[in-house]
């Protein structure tokens, strides 16, 4: 089934108003409004683990409000995109300025398209010798020795390729994970926790907010032939449910993993640092360059002390260890 695709021009108050007018002649909006990316660069608690600083500065320079639905390409498509364009006339006649310019632009969109074509930016990579990742559309040769970590990041999810997610590989390529128990905290496609099994961890735990996330990872798991006693996977707030945060206490962890957000992070300190082992390795990410110290400061304070700190692209990667 292919789409017509339908973007007016408007403002805040007239994306509400539009919605109302069209609600029976679409079956669900986008709206692209760029004070939502504002908002989200000053949320105490977002619960992805970065904002590309790409879509903000796309949105800085995005002055108005987009009011986004699709329609089939099918004759009922065809008079739902009439009586829509319909309406949106109606609002023009009344001249109120609130309600932006109601600029209409329609345009087709292909299935193949819409659900594929973002495929082609994702290719294989080495992370270094021991590790290679790859889509599973993708063939990729791995050199002697390294291990193919094959990763397919659904709609939502990273593909190891942003920094954030980059310097905990690189990271995790350098270590000996031998026989360790590791954690995820906030596994997104999983790509950390799997990674660290195929370089060597025992078993593992793996969690997050969001319960397609733990879909994507027990996928991500299984194109690796990972059995899936081999990572419990919780979803869910530990920070918030006592009874997950139990399951997570029952265990200490060689290697904890977690590539989230400076806020999260500092709330998790006491949290995490229970967690690991005496001899154990914790490795932070998601953390914008200038927030690296405050985020420091807050596992130094639990008697961490850093093994190693890296930085890429605006981005920190703290790995610490226990004092002893």
């Amino acid at each position: 089934m292919d789409y017509t695709e339908v973007s007016i021009e408007t403002t805040r108050p007239g994306a509400e108003e539009l919605t109302a007018v069209l609600e029976d002649a679409a079956q669900g909006f986008v709206i692209d409004d760029p004070q939502d990316v504002q908002d989200l660069l000053t949320a105490p608690s977002p619960r992805w683990d970065y904002i590309d600083e790409r879509l903000v500065a796309k949105k800085e320079d995005q002055t108005g409000v987009t009011l986004r639905f699709y329609l089939e390409d099918s004759e009922d498509g065809q008079l739902a995109l009439a009586e829509a364009c319909q309406r949106v006339e109606q609002l023009k006649n009344q001249g109120e300025d609130i309600l932006g310019s109601l600029s209409m632009t329609v345009r087709p969109v292909r299935s193949e398209d819409w659900e594929n074509n973002w495929k082609q930016y994702y290719k294989p990579f080495a992370v270094g010798p021991r590790l290679l990742v790859r889509p599973s559309w993708e063939e990729a040769q791995p050199e002697e020795g390294q291990k193919v970590l094959v990763m397919d990041p659904a709609s939502s999810f990273g593909t190891g390729s942003h920094a954030t997610t980059r310097l905990c590989l690189e990271e995790l390529e350098g270590m000996d994970l031998e026989g360790r128990m590791l954690l995820d905290a906030g596994c997104g496609s999983g790509i950390l926790a799997i990674a660290a099994l195929l370089l060597g961890a025992r078993e593992g735990m793996a969690c997050d907010v969001e319960e397609n996330a733990i879909r994507t990872t027990l996928e991500n798991m299984e194109k690796n032939g990972l059995e899936k006693e081999r990572c419990i996977l919780l979803q869910g707030d530990f920070l918030q449910d006592e009874t997950m945060y139990r399951q997570l206490a029952q265990h200490r962890y060689g290697i904890i993993t977690a590539n989230i957000v400076s806020d999260v992070l500092i709330a998790m300190a006491p949290h995490l640092c229970r967690f690991l082992e005496e001899e154990g390795d914790l490795l932070l990410s998601g953390i914008i360059d200038e927030r690296g110290d405050e985020v420091l400061a807050s596992y130094e304070k639990e008697g961490m002390l850093v093994k190693s700190r890296k930085s890429r692209e605006g981005w920190t990667m703290l790995h610490l260890g226990k004092k002893v």
